[in-house]
């Protein structure tokens, strides 16, 4: 199969270079690094697959949103006085976050991580999303220039997060295919020996805990082992659990780093969670930084002012963690629960396919490799088979996009509802199987 003239950074938008001085050079080199899942939601939004009032439209399988819960979260959110507008809500609060929401989520994360010592709320600053969290961080913790390093393949944002506004340079740690996408900490410290001779201060490692897209879990060995290592060159860490409460493998249990009795670098060691993902409310807008830094929380706090969420949804927040039987009891376990039967469906078609999908224990995505329906294994060829997913309706996302060095892998968020996730895979099949087709009358 011929190779297509579709360009890699398909949907970007070009735009001619502004008038001198028609906006900063900041705004220059933000229009300069579009983020490829925005663009995807741009152009998808007005078109998306419905079974009864668009059932042409593209099935949405590459943005992060879990539909598993959808009805329960909604019916528990629009109980009683969980949404109700107060003039406690109606006037200017703590930015940093609501001490209510604060209290909750020290409660919550202490009794599910079960730290030696229970969180204190003092140590939390709540920010309109994790996203925000990130951006505040790089801000708090890096200079222009400084550099970041991240195992890969990895969610995004995280280069946009650190690059965007304050100019820090993300380097990735490839992590490689053979070693089944293993983190390899004698290359870990053989980048961060490269970048320090050569003059440049490595300033941050960002660890995704669950990892968004592999959907692993590190070992507490292993976290340890790179926490030692960061404090030995002095490099903050920063770790993403915005999956925390996502694990769907029963045998499988999440070590957070908020439950580990020490680390070696407490001011340098900051954790992220957020309501979007485990909760399924990622319009609520709630994210949280765990600080004990004092100097970073200081900062973090003047930054709030910034990224801070609506108090009326920072209250109904508060009412979810706080209802303990709902919360713990019931929709934690269940959301697990749909998590593993919905990993199971969609793993079980696609290896039926003829793919092959990487083991994953918590999140919500499929980290599929499709190099053996690939002429070869490029980049281009990577991005036409996309292109092929996208013109038969459905819409996955092509591993480059996460910075994998391995051509042919794919990312499949598979917690969409039922009838959504069904008519995706679905139309999976059907795009491989025409593919097929065409290889062998081009073969023959």
């Amino acid at each position: 199969m011929a190779a297509s003239t579709t360009p890699k950074s398909c949907f970007e938008k070009v735009l001619s270079p502004p008038p001198p001085f028609l906006i900063s050079q900041r705004a220059q080199g933000t229009l300069a690094f579009p983020t490829f899942s925005s663009q995807l939601a741009d152009q998808l939004f007005n078109n998306l697959y419905d079974r009864d009032s668009n059932p042409k439209g593209v099935v949405q399988l590459a943005l992060s949103i879990n539909q598993l819960m959808e009805e329960e979260v909604l019916a528990r959110v629009n109980q009683g006085h969980t949404l109700t507008l107060t003039p406690q809500h109606q006037y200017y609060n703590n930015s940093s976050g609501l001490l209510e929401l604060r209290t909750a989520l020290a409660n919550f994360l202490t009794r599910h991580h079960k730290p030696s010592q229970a969180i204190s709320p003092d140590n939390l600053i709540v920010m309109n999303g994790v996203t925000a969290c990130f951006d505040a961080l790089s801000h708090a913790l890096c200079d222009p220039g400084d550099v970041v390093l991240t195992p890969t393949p990895v969610y995004a944002r995280v280069y946009t997060n650190f690059r965007d506004r304050s100019g820090a340079t993300v380097v990735p740690l490839p992590c490689p295919e053979t070693d089944n996408f293993a983190l390899q900490e004698g290359a870990m410290e053989s980048l961060i020996k490269k970048h320090m001779e050569g003059g440049q201060r490595v300033r941050v490692c960002v660890l995704l805990h669950p990892h968004n897209p592999l959907g692993r879990i590190y070992s507490t060995q292993e976290l340890q082992n790179i926490l030692k290592l960061c404090a030995q060159y002095q490099i903050h860490v920063v770790i993403d659990e915005i999956y925390a409460f996502s694990v769907h493998d029963e045998s499988t249990e999440f070590n957070s780093v908020l439950g580990m009795e020490s680390v070696p670098d407490p001011d340098r060691t900051h954790v992220l969670w957020g309501f979007s993902k485990d909760f399924a409310l990622p319009g609520f807008r709630i994210g949280v930084i765990h600080t004990t830094n004092p100097w970073v929380l200081s900062c973090l706090r003047t930054l709030s002012h910034y990224h801070s969420s609506p108090p009326l949804t920072q209250h109904a927040a508060a009412t979810l963690l706080n209802d303990v039987e709902w919360c713990d009891d019931f929709y934690i376990p269940t959301n697990k629960e749909r998590l593993a039967a919905s990993y199971k469906k969609a793993r079980e078609c696609l290896e039926a396919c003829g793919a092959k999908v990487h083991r994953s224990v918590a999140g919500i995505f499929l980290w599929v490799n499709f190099q053996a329906f690939l002429d070869e294994c490029t980049e281009q060829c990577e991005i036409d088979l996309f292109m092929a997913f996208l013109k038969g309706g459905v819409c996955i996302l092509p591993g480059q996009k996460l910075y994998c060095a391995h051509p042919g892998w794919y990312r499949i968020v598979y917690s969409a509802r039922d009838d959504v996730l069904e008519e995706g895979l679905a139309r999976i099949q059907a795009v491989l199987s025409q593919w097929k087709k065409n290889k062998k009358s081009e073969t023959t």
